[in-house]
């Protein structure tokens, strides 16, 4: 990563600031090392200011071109995730932990709406499959606190589908 060098853009174009795009390639090799866990939405939805006038920064095309390979490298094989048919399986559940650095979503939003789930999932009153594919839930205050997010966004769905096949 560290070797990665792009050009300045072409004359009468500004580019992308150089010291965000650095330091979101920074926060790429901390993925890759498994320090970090940026996906590969995040990589997808990455904006970057423009240098200041009269400045030149990186060539946006090459940087995008780039961020298009690792955006594909880390949305790559998917993640299993587990199956989860019944309260116990969920409570079974080993949710990880945002990583350092970032902030997760607050584990207590996250526990009660997978407890309302849990108890749909056993037949009683509890969630339904829209609610869970509306639920947001807030972020930790501090990095490296709360709940992964990502686990937690790809989890979701695979709920209220499993909420959806039993009618609820």
């Amino acid at each position: 990563m560290r070797k990665i060098a792009f050009h300045r853009p072409p004359r009468g174009r500004r580019g992308y600031q150089e010291s965000q795009v650095d330091a979101f390639l920074d926060r790429i090799e901390a993925t890759l090392l498994g320090q970090d866990n940026l996906t590969g939405k995040d990589i997808r939805d990455v904006k970057f200011s423009r240098p200041l006038i009269g400045r030149r920064g990186y060539d946006e095309t090459e940087v995008d071109s780039f961020l298009g390979v690792v955006e594909k490298q880390l949305s790559g094989p998917v993640r299993s995730m587990p199956q989860v048919r019944s309260w116990k399986d969920l409570r079974q559940l080993r949710i990880p932990q945002a990583a350092s650095g970032q902030r997760g979503y607050r584990t207590a939003q996250v526990d009660r709406m997978l407890e309302e789930i849990g108890v749909a999932l056993d037949g009683m009153l509890g969630a339904t499959s829209e609610e869970v594919l509306k639920a947001r839930f807030s972020y930790a205050l501090l990095s490296g606190q709360g709940y992964d997010t990502s686990f937690i966004d790809e989890l979701l769905p695979q709920l209220a589908n499993e909420l959806r096949r039993r009618g609820k």
